[in-house]
């Protein structure tokens, strides 16, 4: 009887413990995080114009949200490691880009493919071949921050 009472005791003692490291867990969810991940491959649809996909988190109201996708090549439309470095849009042949687009910031994963265009600034045509793509977001969680999150590197284009 005397051990069946000290394995209850510790058997209480034990379940109270878990539970009281349990609670706060469950009393607040986990904080989302800002993500941006490239899809696949450039689809080209035009001379100037292209479609990019995307794998995105973000949180926010539509005031709160920043987009900006690039896509640029080189004459020879290799991997050019210079597509990667700041002002490169000099050295580039062709280069079509946005700020439009909509993205639905609800804390969730999204999939979306977005259009680069040159309605905004760019130049020359887009052709088969290798991309340096930039896909840039600012959200509410990112607000005030210098560096937007994003997902950049060199993809096919078709």
């Amino acid at each position: 009887m005397r051990t069946s009472r000290k394995f209850f005791t510790l058997f209480a003692l034990a379940g109270f413990a878990v539970l009281g490291t349990a609670g706060p867990a469950l009393a607040a969810p986990p904080a989302r995080s800002t993500s941006a991940q490239l899809v696949g491959i450039v689809h080209q649809t035009g001379a100037t114009t292209a479609t990019v996909t995307a794998r995105y988190t973000c949180t926010g109201a539509a005031d709160q949200i920043r987009l900006w996708i690039s896509v640029k090549q080189t004459a020879d439309r290799t991997a050019d490691p210079i597509l990667a470095t700041a002002g490169s849009s000099g050295v580039s042949a062709a280069w079509s880009q946005t700020h439009a687009g909509v993205l639905d910031c609800d804390g969730m994963n999204h999939v979306a493919t977005f259009t680069v265009d040159q309605t905004e600034q760019g130049f020359g045509e887009l052709a088969s071949g290798s991309a340096w793509v930039q896909f840039c977001l600012f959200d509410a969680t990112t607000t005030g921050a210098e560096i937007p999150v994003s997902d950049t590197g060199f993809m096919l284009v078709r």
